[in-house]
């Protein structure tokens, strides 16, 4: 499947919106958007991941190293749709706490 991201603005949130698969290669990708929306200065970043499709560890690292430095910034990131594969491999991890991924509904914001 292919991968596709799309951001759109609306002051003071961002959102992302990932499709396709998240694996090695458009974790790369994904990095480098994240990083753009950092250098932004927005405040807000929410990122959609409810038409991810498989999901690796080295994307998860991208979005957690992400939830850090916003962090840092004084800044958040938060999920407002996440894939049963995405919700499953966080909470193998114990990404779902960092990320905020309850049990029924996923954070926003």
């Amino acid at each position: 499947m292919e991968f596709t991201l799309n951001t759109s603005v609306r002051p003071p949130t961002i959102t992302l919106t990932a499709h396709g698969e998240l694996d090695i290669f458009s974790a790369r990708t994904m990095s480098r958007e994240l990083r753009a929306i950092r250098d932004s200065g927005c405040p807000r970043v929410v990122v959609d991941v409810g038409a991810v499709s498989f999901v690796d560890a080295s994307a998860l690292g991208v979005l957690a190293r992400t939830v850090a430095a916003l962090e840092a910034d004084s800044a958040t990131m938060g999920f407002i749709e996440t894939s049963r594969q995405f919700r499953w491999l966080c909470s193998m991890t114990g990404l779902d706490v960092l990320f905020d991924l309850g049990p029924e509904r996923v954070a926003v914001l």
